[in-house]
């Protein structure tokens, strides 16, 4: 579990709302697993974390 202030969520969240809803889990999946390897992290950590989970994502057709 990765906890995240209220302006780090948000970060996150206007990340996923630019993807399709059926790539939202992959994404939030990626951002997390990510971020637990980090283990601490500031807002800039999670905003570059959330354009890395994007990779991909935003491009490939919805299967």
């Amino acid at each position: 579990m990765v906890g995240l202030t209220d302006s780090q969520l948000k970060i996150v969240m206007t990340a996923a709302n630019s993807l399709p809803v059926e790539r939202r889990s992959v994404f939030l999946e990626r951002v997390g697993a990510m971020l637990r390897m980090r283990g601490r992290f500031t807002d800039d950590d999670v905003a570059d974390v959330a354009k890395l989970a994007l990779t991909g994502l935003a491009q490939q057709p919805a299967a």
